[in-house]
């Protein structure tokens, strides 16, 4: 079966008409939930810094 150009244009097209959308959404969900991990990580793994002096005052 031999398919010209512009049906394969139409078929990449009509499935790009299809697909594109969940595709998009997709992509936003993982998106935001690499975010949620990133501000999660940011605002949870937080430690104070030691200070070189806090250590040379310990008795």
């Amino acid at each position: 079966m031999q398919h010209t150009a512009a049906a394969w244009l139409f078929e990449i097209a009509l499935g790009l008409r299809v697909f594109g959308p969940d595709v998009v959404r997709g992509c936003r969900r993982l998106l935001t939930a690499g975010v949620r991990v990133g501000i999660t990580q940011l605002t949870g793994a937080r430690t104070p810094a030691h200070c070189a002096e806090s250590d040379q005052e310990a008795p």
